[in-house]
């Protein structure tokens, strides 16, 4: 999946709604269409690399960096706890919230340290720049 945006470089990304049917069919083949969520630029690319297939993915927003989320603290209907059973993972997507269930193994481990990390880095100013 695109991570950044062409226009401005943002992070803060998410998949657009499908317009019309030749964007229906591209997304069946794995192109999808994204909208920065700060210069609201609207851009195709790859939903998936083949290289990451083996990989549990978010399904909303197709992103890899996965928690995970305790069946003690939420209601789960009855065939996904089968699934859980059967070795399934249940994974959270921390950027757009979502709980599913995956039999795929995470790729990434998102880690709230990293992501603040990243931040940080970003805003630290040099005493050159003063």
């Amino acid at each position: 999946m695109i991570t950044v945006c062409p226009e401005c470089g943002s992070r803060n990304l998410r998949v657009a709604r499908l317009r019309n049917p030749r964007e229906r069919f591209a997304a069946l083949l794995g192109v999808r269409p994204v909208r920065c969520r700060d210069c609201r630029a609207r851009f195709t690319g790859p939903g998936w690399k083949f290289a990451d297939v083996r990989y549990a993915k978010c399904p909303r927003c197709f992103r890899l960096d996965l928690s995970t989320w305790s069946l003690h603290h939420y209601h789960v209907p009855g065939w996904k706890s089968l699934l859980v059973n059967l070795g399934a993972n249940p994974y959270r997507c921390e950027y757009c919230r979502h709980n599913f269930i995956s039999l795929r193994r995470r790729k990434y481990r998102f880690s709230f340290r990293r992501s603040e990390q990243r931040n940080s880095t970003s805003e630290v100013t040099t005493p050159a720049d003063k």
